[in-house]
């Protein structure tokens, strides 16, 4: 049985988890498929907002950016390293940014179709992989070759 085609609308999540940051892009699907062509646009997504939590584990800043106005509320607060005092690990860094999203951009989490996390070492997978029970484990295993790799794990 083939896999159903991925949406093409909707948001897209970018995660980057460090070892004491976590930085988060959403992107807008902007991409169609060309019947006549049967090929993808060039663009497939815009940047949408940045966001990125710094020293979790030692006094906790955040930042929230939007890039791209037309796609949400002109009101939308922007915040620049603001102290962060309900952060204490990756996935609480991840909440508060969800949280912001909601009452600040007014995004709701639903919205986002696909998310993507950056893997430092994922061994024979060197292009872009969908995340399963099957291929975590795989990744996991490699964990010694890059620790922090596999240590933020987020399922809805």
């Amino acid at each position: 049985m083939a896999d159903a085609p991925a949406s093409r609308k909707g948001l897209v999540l970018a995660l980057n988890s460090g070892s004491s940051s976590l930085k988060i892009s959403l992107y807008r699907l902007t991409s169609t498929v060309s019947p006549a062509a049967n090929t993808p646009e060039v663009n497939p997504v815009a940047l949408v907002l940045k966001s990125a939590t710094s020293s979790i584990f030692n006094g906790p800043t955040f930042s929230f950016s939007v890039v791209d106005n037309s796609s949400i509320s002109p009101s939308t607060r922007s915040a620049k390293d603001e102290p962060a005092q309900d952060i204490r690990d990756h996935p609480s860094a991840f909440a508060h940014f969800l949280t912001y999203l909601k009452a600040e951009a007014n995004i709701d989490r639903s919205e986002v179709v696909h998310v993507c996390h950056r893997i430092v070492h994922g061994g024979d997978y060197y292009k872009p992989q969908i995340i399963t029970e099957q291929s975590y484990h795989h990744i996991e295993q490699l964990s010694d070759l890059a620790p922090l790799s596999v240590s933020f794990r987020c399922f809805a």
